[in-house]
């Protein structure tokens, strides 16, 4: 079932809407048309009712938010070195918002719009249109977010459909704590990550070349263990299912048709107030943003992670709810 709400007014006084979507098993999650964002999942355990997942309880927190808290990335998830997109041997200058970087799809991306909304009996397809050079991207882009909950399962499925050659890499930002939106710092969270590879970067967080083996380092996460440190990495994902378990005994599954992962366990969240007036700290959550791989600097764009026109492109990635023993 999916009821709707009013959740707020835009500065630009564009009306929001939340979407809450329940099951019988006692699970919701509700998503936002401001950014396709997932404000909440809220799942039963042991006669209590937890939020796993990081978010806001108004408008204005998320228009004045940085960090992305749950929200639909696009056109481009991840970072473009010196804000310039190389792609069909041409090269367009996009817009900065990071150093001389653009992030996350750049000043005005698609977590700070406000999406078309239809529902179903358990899903809620948001719809949005980017138009040729919106943030410096080449071709009119159309772009869906599909949530769907069904029994113990959340999935997201985002759909590109573009009449010129473009960059397409959406993902969704969800910061995952399983011990509760509110319970602080995350390091204890075990973590499975079956990848081989993952991709080392400089100081700017830019691609420093290829991929590098997990063996024998501190990314080798192909058995589940604590997090401890500090991440921002992305990973090539090699067969599998993700991981992730907190210390109440609620765990994450995540399986994806993505190639790559992005691990960022928030060092840079900063401190800020969330839901029901919590603290979210540095540190307070996992972020597992399935995606194409990253971009180095001065080559072209990945074609998993290119539209072609015409040829409409999907990505799905699928969250099952495990309740297990603390």
């Amino acid at each position: 079932m999916v009821t709707k709400r009013h959740f707020g007014v835009t500065k630009n006084g564009e009306a929001v809407y939340a979407y809450m979507i329940e099951n019988d098993r006692g699970i919701s999650v509700t998503v936002l048309d401001y950014g396709a964002t997932l404000q909440s999942v809220v799942l039963p355990h042991k006669g209590e009712c937890i939020d796993i997942a990081l978010g806001y309880d108004s408008v204005a927190a998320y228009e004045q938010g940085s960090c992305y808290l749950g929200a639909s990335i696009g056109r481009f998830a991840g970072r473009i070195p010196d804000a310039m997109l190389r792609i069909g041997g041409k090269t367009y200058p996009l817009s900065v918002n990071e150093h001389a970087n653009q992030l996350h799809g750049g000043k005005n991306g698609f977590d700070r719009r406000v999406w078309y909304a239809m529902t179903g009996e358990d899903t809620v397809l948001f719809s949005l249109r980017s138009e040729d050079g919106d943030e410096g991207y080449p071709g009119s882009l159309q772009i869906t977010a599909r949530f769907t909950l069904k029994d113990d399962m959340l999935s997201i499925v985002y759909t590109g459909l573009s009449d010129r050659t473009t960059a397409w890499n959406p993902t969704n930002h969800a910061y995952w704590n399983l011990n509760g939106h509110d319970a602080g710092d995350a390091r204890a969270h075990r973590l499975l990550l079956p990848a081989d590879q993952f991709v080392p970067v400089g100081p700017d967080m830019i691609p420093t070349g290829g991929e590098e083996d997990v063996s024998d380092t501190r990314f080798d996460f192909r058995s589940m263990r604590e997090i401890g440190g500090a991440y921002d990495h992305s990973f090539v994902l090699s067969g599998g299912a993700i991981q992730l378990w907190g210390n109440c005994g609620i765990g994450l599954e995540i399986t994806t048709d993505c190639p790559a992962v992005q691990f960022y366990n928030a060092e840079y969240l900063g401190e800020q107030i969330g839901k029901g007036g919590a603290r979210y700290r540095p540190f307070g959550a996992i972020c597992l943003e399935t995606q194409g791989r990253q971009t180095m600097r001065g080559a072209s764009v990945y074609d998993e992670n290119r539209l072609y026109p015409g040829a409409e492109r999907k990505r799905t990635t699928q969250y099952r709810f495990i309740f297990g023993e603390d």
